[in-house]
């Protein structure tokens, strides 16, 4: 609202404007470099992993199993993926109090493939100042051919990203023959191609976009902060006044800040903001404006880390102190869920037993007074190897165990078997109608494996 009585028109909404990030070699960016090929390499190496001819990574879901670094896992054991879900979310927390957004700038896959993405566009359309002449020339031969270049190698990328991941749940070679056949079904090709357009979209396209606005990692941080957490900063007090100047400066001139205002960091910024305007949620700790600033402190003789990883006792000349309660308290969670992670897969018997009552009926009564109960085992071989069992029925009280397969039970590697047992005792109208009864699993040859499982065993009460 103005003055004169007027009415003025605030927007809400900005309009995306295309951001035109320089290309940086040295420095931070070329360890950013080497971390983000390292995870590029161990994401597209992985299905092809193998450990005596198995997949070393498999998420065999028809067939219900998961193989981790070799290791056969059943749905029975997703409790496992819980932990290591904490620990990854716990993990993060404490990073994020003590290094501040080192994940997103340095492992995120958004920043990953991002990176991928924006390689090839330098490679096909140039540096920055050529590709904003590209964007805003007319759509003339040059342009539309470098786009169709780019935008043909960005397809590339993202269906090997797309193949990679779809390969985590079927074996790549299996997948690729039926690609290469056509052999794949709809529901399939879906799979196979939405993955695709996904990162094609997000991080090609939208790039810092997805950051903005639907990374709510970008949003919570923050509350994870203290004032010793690492963050990007610059340095007011020596940079401020800004001002161009020569360079080699004049003695006899007024000394202002060493920040020449050449806007290098702000060029340099894959999200586009200016880190000389204090911390924002859009920053990711890439540092980028690092280098960029460090390159031109170099040209001009001064000091580098104008820009620089600092925290805010950093900045304010204060003593940096360890004890941090919020550090310490992330780092104890995540250190007892490792603990307790590490415990259970030290002590994981490869061997599970399940049982399931029959539900159609609680008991049988027969002619002579007898009772049977009914269960349904499965017997579930976690190893890489055949395995055979003996089974066996423990309770207090006589009874007879009959069971088709008999009480030797041979199981395939990785596979499990179902069998119906039935347990017949001479019903007894003294006993309670409600007995235990323990069904006990040990593995015939070493190592030797045992499992018992108690269940229940039911017959009519004495009033009935």
């Amino acid at each position: 609202m103005n003055t004169s009585g007027g009415s003025e028109q605030v927007t809400l909404y900005e309009k995306w404007r295309k951001i035109y990030p320089l290309s940086l070699y040295g420095g931070w960016q070329r360890w950013r470099r080497v971390v983000l090929s390292i995870l590029v390499g161990i994401y597209y190496i992985g299905p092809w992993l193998t450990v005596a001819g198995e997949p070393m990574f498999w998420f065999n879901l028809p067939e219900r199993k998961f193989v981790m670094f070799g290791v056969t896992y059943f749905p029975q054991e997703f409790v496992l993926l819980s932990w290591i879900l904490m620990m990854a979310a716990f993990l993060l927390f404490t990073a994020t109090v003590l290094a501040g957004r080192v994940w997103c700038g340095w492992a995120c896959p958004q920043t990953v493939w991002t990176l991928v993405y924006f390689f090839i566009e330098q490679k096909v359309e140039g540096e920055r100042n050529k590709r904003l002449r590209l964007d805003r020339g007319p759509w003339n031969r040059n342009r539309i051919v470098r786009k169709l270049i780019k935008y043909f190698l960005w397809a590339g990328v993202a269906f090997s990203i797309s193949f990679t991941f779809v390969a985590y749940f079927e074996t790549p070679g299996v997948l690729l023959e039926r690609i290469m056949t056509l052999s794949l079904s709809g529901a399939e090709w879906f799979w196979l191609l939405f993955p695709a357009g996904a990162s094609f979209l997000f991080s090609g396209v939208l790039r810092e976009q997805v950051c903005f606005h639907m990374c709510p990692y970008a949003r919570f941080q923050s509350v994870m902060f203290d004032k010793d957490t690492l963050i990007i900063s610059y340095d007011e007090e020596r940079g401020e006044p800004r001002g161009h100047r020569a360079r080699r400066n004049d003695p006899n001139a007024p000394r202002g800040g060493d920040c020449v205002d050449c806007k290098l960091c702000v060029h340099a910024c894959p999200t586009g903001i200016d880190i000389r305007d204090g911390l924002q949620y859009q920053c990711i700790a890439c540092a980028a404006c690092i280098d960029a600033c460090n390159g031109i402190m170099d040209q001009l003789g001064q000091e580098r880390n104008l820009i620089r990883y600092s925290s805010e006792h950093r900045d304010r000349h204060q003593a940096v102190t360890w004890k941090r309660p919020r550090l310490f308290g992330y780092a104890a969670v995540l250190l007892a869920i490792c603990t307790g992670f590490v415990w259970v897969l030290t002590h994981r018997i490869p061997l599970e037993l399940d049982i399931i009552r029959d539900r159609a009926r609680l008991y049988r009564e027969h002619w002579d007074g007898s009772v049977e109960n009914t269960y349904q085992l499965h017997v579930i071989n976690r190893e890489d190897r055949d395995r055979r069992y003996t089974l066996r029925a423990e309770a207090d009280f006589p009874f007879e165990m009959k069971s088709r397969k008999g009480e030797v039970l041979d199981v395939a590697a990785g596979e499990q078997i179902a069998l119906g047992v039935q347990l017949v005792s001479q019903g007894d109208p003294d006993q309670p109608a409600n007995r235990p009864v323990r069904f006990v699993v040990e593995t015939v040859d070493e190592p030797h494996y045992r499992v018992l499982e108690e269940s229940r065993f039911l017959q009519p009460r004495g009033d009935e």
